[in-house]
């Protein structure tokens, strides 16, 4: 998963960005770097969003999102918009910050189109509000964004999808599933029928913190000497970084009402169903793939490796689902290349990656303002047919070349069938 940037105690390592790097914020204001240089670093829960103001608070720390950094505008990274038909519109801005709402995930922003043939539909709703379980259920104080008829509404939502789900997969699950996840019956015990579950007042929502504010920057001040704690070393939302890994016991395919989910050892796993938080699913070579081919090529016994969000200890909702085995020969050829080690002083140039399917092919990489290509040797793994390399080149003017083109060509005739560029610049060190 990318968590986008590590957190590093306070020390003066910290990276921070220069005094004349221009932040604007999302009422036009200017603000500049405070002189000493002062940092600030959350990872906690949020305790408010203030809309209007373009603010998240967490930790104790008021974080001011900017509009624009250099004139780049500041993206809310793992956050995610989709249009009404599902398609990515990018991440969260101060543009549509509104978006972060409980109030307007659960409506508004639904999307409820198909997310392809037996996929099922994009995102159902939130089944987590943003804040913890106790504050969402709370009246609103002051000016704090709560909602308890919007926090009612998530979780619904939670039951209703876990309900559903579990139909589909009960014969891999145990008799006291339901009961784990939360259905209780009025003397708080586990219903032993599901087809005759009790009312809905006795159950228990499993209760949870808000969800996590990442950010790391500097305080900056306007000219009025007001200060604004400045994300600019990122700022990502999540709802948690749950992990569960290991084969798949039970797949269903999506329908009209339901996602595509499957089970993995005693937790169902479905798609994050929250408009607000990005999801990506990764297949063989590591490919980024669309919930059809999930949906298409995910069988019983396939290995997976899950990061998302748990509502309890038993339903997970996938943001990143790393499926090594998915592809369907509409993906054509895949190649990746990561890892990169990359060091002006000596020229040293590593990296690593794979390729599918490798019968019948070569792989070459091209070096950015070169024109001859270089040979690159892999190895095939006969379990999953995936090829293979690590590749390492010396003397290398790293000054200058910051990229690089993986080739496949046809083994027999030599005819390029495929050609993916790779920036490495992030990775290059002095």
């Amino acid at each position: 998963m990318n968590t986008l940037f590590t957190f590093i105690a306070a020390s003066t390592t910290f990276i921070t960005v220069t005094a004349s790097a221009q932040v604007i914020l999302f009422n036009g204001t200017t603000v500049t770097q405070k002189l000493p240089v002062e940092i600030f670093l959350t990872e906690g829960p949020i305790w408010d969003i203030d809309i209007p103001g373009r603010t998240l608070t967490a930790v104790g720390q008021v974080i001011q999102i900017p509009a624009s950094i250099n004139g780049v505008p500041f993206t809310l990274e793992g956050t995610e918009k989709l249009s009404p038909n599902g398609a990515t519109l990018g991440s969260i801005t101060v543009a549509d910050f509104d978006r972060l709402s409980d109030i307007n995930a659960i409506g508004r922003d639904l999307v409820n189109a198909s997310a392809g043939a037996d996929a099922g539909p994009y995102r159902l709703g939130p089944v987590r509000s943003l804040f913890s379980t106790s504050e969402a259920r709370s009246n609103v104080v002051g000016a704090l964004d709560r909602s308890p008829a919007t926090q009612r509404v998530i979780e619904d939502n939670y039951f209703r999808i876990l309900i559903n789900l579990f139909n589909v997969h009960q014969s891999v699950l145990s008799a006291e599933f339901l009961g784990r996840c939360g259905v209780r019956t009025a003397q708080g015990q586990y219903p032993t029928n599901p087809f005759q579950l009790p009312p809905r007042t006795y159950w228990k929502y499993p209760h949870s913190t808000g969800g996590t504010l990442k950010s790391a920057g500097t305080i900056y001040v306007d000219a009025a000497g007001n200060e604004y704690r400045i994300p600019h070393d990122g700022c990502v939302i999540e709802l948690a970084e749950n992990v569960t890994a290991g084969k798949v016991r039970s797949v269903q395919k999506g329908s009209d009402l339901t996602p595509i989910s499957f089970v993995v050892n005693e937790t169902i796993v479905t798609l994050n169903q929250d408009p607000r938080i990005e999801t990506k699913i990764l297949g063989i070579a590591g490919a980024e793939v669309d919930p059809t081919v999930l949906a298409a090529s995910l069988q019983v016994g396939d290995e997976v490796v899950v990061v998302g969000y748990l509502v309890g200890e038993h339903m997970m909702f996938g943001i990143e689902i790393d499926a090594p085995t998915l592809y369907v020969e509409s993906m054509g050829i895949i190649v990746s290349a990561d890892r990169f080690t990359a060091r002006v002083d000596t020229g040293l140039l590593r990296w690593r990656g794979q390729f599918y399917p490798p019968a019948g092919k070569t792989l070459w990489v091209q070096l950015a303002g070169s024109k001859k290509p270089l040979a690159v040797p892999f190895v095939v793994d006969p379990a999953n047919g995936i090829g293979t390399y690590d590749m390492r080149l010396d003397g290398i003017d790293l000054e200058v070349v910051t990229a690089l083109d993986m080739v496949v060509r046809d083994a027999t005739t030599g005819a390029e069938l495929h050609r993916q560029h790779f920036d490495f610049t992030d990775s290059i060190a002095p």
